[in-house]
């Protein structure tokens, strides 16, 4: 007996408060006001908040508060830096309770409340929180005004209130670096000779225009210009690699095709030398420079098929500026190597029609002497008696 009334007092010291109903963002209707009254703040500024939780219809009075003997805690959270918060529970046709709390955190308790015999429950709970604004260290942060909780709901029950702080002096270095950006574009641009001014005047008017909110302090403006600035200069980059790489793509390929008529004329011009005696060693170089040609040949149609057709035009200049040293090492080795094939011929070609040489022996003799005198005079004699018979003949 004794042991049987011992379990039943232990029963009756141990028995389970009721659990509080769950609770979600339809039971509350929330009002928040942030003062002053700004799209966003600058680090250091203090901000006034006011955050007002209420049922949404009168019958959640009593399931927003806490059950009998058992109290709702509601829970906040802030970014800001030295906060102070009053929490203020109003009941009902009943009195408040305030509390006043430092810190990041508070919380308080929403008691269980009836007058007499009937439940009234909770009319608002109202929050009140002073802080100073934190630093970013970015061009446009968001942080946590408000964050908040209550015991048996569900996370996303009371709305989460945000702010935007701005860093002027990171607005101003974004704003440089998009100008140097754009300098550096047009630099890439010019040196290939395929800069097009048209395609920068909207990009630098968007820059001016985005320092003018900037000066006139409407940061979300400046920080949407800056990021429009930032999209168009990508695809201006794009677009210039792409035009960077479709020339000098060309470029190779005029290159590669001079240096294969180059060896269609030297392969030629080697077939006339054959027997020569530097034959064998000039065929040996004509299908070194062909194979090379092939090599290159090949590696540029690669490059074309996996990067050019795919718009991956920044791989396809890389891969191009690797091998366009070699490529033109090639021409100028084959334009020697024409050079070295067309003497070899003129010496082949002035060797077989060169004319021999005559020499005229003629023997030291007076008589031979006297004789060619004769003959001599005799010609000079003919020659004055045909004069003499044709002005005759005129007279």
């Amino acid at each position: 007996m004794r042991l049987l009334v011992s379990l039943m007092i232990l029963g009756i010291l141990t028995f389970p408060v009721l659990a509080l109903e769950t609770l979600n963002k339809n039971h509350f209707t929330v009002d928040y006001v942030i003062i002053p009254e700004e799209e966003c703040f600058t680090g250091g500024e203090r901000l006034n908040i006011n955050y007002e939780i209420a049922p949404k219809i009168s019958a959640y009075r009593v399931l927003i508060g806490g059950g009998e003997n058992n109290p709702r805690t509601y829970y906040f959270q802030t970014n800001l830096s030295d906060a102070i918060w009053r929490l203020i529970i109003d009941y009902y046709q009943g009195g408040t309770w305030d509390e006043q709390v430092a810190g990041k955190k508070a919380q308080i308790d929403a008691k269980y409340f009836k007058l007499g015999a009937e439940e009234r429950g909770i009319a608002k709970i109202t929050v009140n929180l002073t802080g100073i604004v934190p630093i970013c260290n970015l061009r446009l942060c968001e942080f946590i005004a408000i964050t908040a909780s209550c015991e048996d709901c569900e996370t996303n029950a009371l709305p989460v209130i945000k702010f935007r702080v701005a860093n002027e002096e990171a607005f101003k270095n974004d704003i440089k670096n998009l100008r140097a950006k754009m300098s550096d574009l047009i630099e890439k641009l010019k040196l290939e000779n395929i800069y097009e001014e048209k395609e920068f005047r909207n990009v630098s008017e968007s820059i001016n225009s985005a320092e003018y909110f900037l000066i006139s302090k409407k940061y979300l403006d400046a920080d949407k210009k800056i990021g429009d600035v930032d999209e168009s200069l990508k695809t201006l980059n794009d677009l210039a690699n792409k035009k960077i790489a479709q020339k000098l793509y060309s470029e190779l390929t005029l290159i590669l095709n001079e240096i294969q008529r180059m060896l269609l004329n030297s392969s030629v011009m080697l077939e006339k030398l054959k027997g020569h005696e530097n034959y064998t060693e000039l065929a040996l170089k004509q299908k070194e420079h062909e194979k090379v040609l092939d090599d290159l040949g090949n590696q540029v149609k690669n490059i074309n098929f996996t990067f050019l057709n795919t718009g991956k035009f920044t791989q396809a200049i890389e891969e191009m500026r690797r091998i366009e040293g070699e490529i033109k090492t090639l021409r100028s080795k084959v334009e020697e190597f024409a050079g070295i094939i067309g003497k070899e011929r003129e010496r082949g070609v002035s060797s077989t029609f060169s004319l021999p040489l005559i020499s005229f022996n003629i023997p030291f003799n007076p008589i031979y002497i006297f004789l060619m005198a004769v003959a001599f005079i005799a010609i000079l004699i003919g020659l004055k008696i045909r004069k003499r018979r044709k002005w005759d003949e005129l007279r």
